[in-house]
């Protein structure tokens, strides 16, 4: 709205139209031009965008999102007593530290939701409506994005991304909400590990087939 159809037609003109934007509110906004030299071409693995910590927006969350800061300590801390490391295991998925219910809460949920979720007509899906209902609340609880979630259970991002909407619409209609985690969980970790093998795992099969 600044703009205006305003040619662009330098970089400071860019700028002011930018750093006058203000609103009824009272936002501000500050604007300047990065005259640093980037590289081209520089490609972001899946990997890496799996592992960023997202929590995306019920409108659009491939669009809107909040990412989350992931500070990095300058010393190395202290080496703590080293202990079992916890290995991945499917079962995992359904640790009440993670869905923040016991297996049968987690049981009612689907029972609840299954006679307007999981209809009986049409293509199968992918994923059984359990797995569905498994996938939203992690999705809910502890902040999975629908690209790691896709990962973990052997779906497409597309699908995931579709499930989840249909899932939270479901909860909304019957009044359910997951309240997320208020500390991440330590197997939360362990998720993270898993998504990051598979995926460096399906870039090398693919890697190895184009070769």
């Amino acid at each position: 709205m600044n703009w205006r159809g305003r040619p662009l037609a330098s970089h400071e003109v860019i700028v002011q139209s930018i750093a006058a934007t203000t609103t009824r509110t009272g936002l501000r906004v500050t604007a300047q031009l990065d005259t640093n030299i980037y590289p081209t071409g520089v490609q972001i693995q899946d990997a890496a965008m799996a592992a960023l910590p997202l929590t995306r927006h019920t409108f659009h969350g491939d669009w809107n999102y909040a990412l989350h800061p992931q500070p990095v300590p300058t010393v190395p801390p202290p080496r703590a007593p080293q202990t079992p490391t916890r290995q991945w295991d499917q079962t995992l998925l359904t640790d009440p530290e993670l869905t923040g219910m016991t297996h049968q809460q987690l049981d009612q949920l689907t029972t609840t939701l299954a006679p307007d979720g999981d209809p009986q007509r049409g293509r199968p899906p992918r994923l059984s409506f359990p797995e569905q209902v498994l996938a939203t609340v992690l999705h809910m609880r502890v902040a999975l994005a629908a690209e790691p979630l896709a990962v973990l259970f052997g779906s497409s991002r597309t699908a995931m991304h579709r499930t989840l909407l249909k899932n939270r619409r479901l909860l909304k209609t019957h009044n359910i909400a997951i309240p997320p985690a208020t500390t991440p969980p330590s197997a939360l970790a362990v998720l993270q590990a898993r998504v990051l093998t598979l995926t460096d795992e399906s870039n090398n099969m693919i890697k190895m087939t184009c070769q």
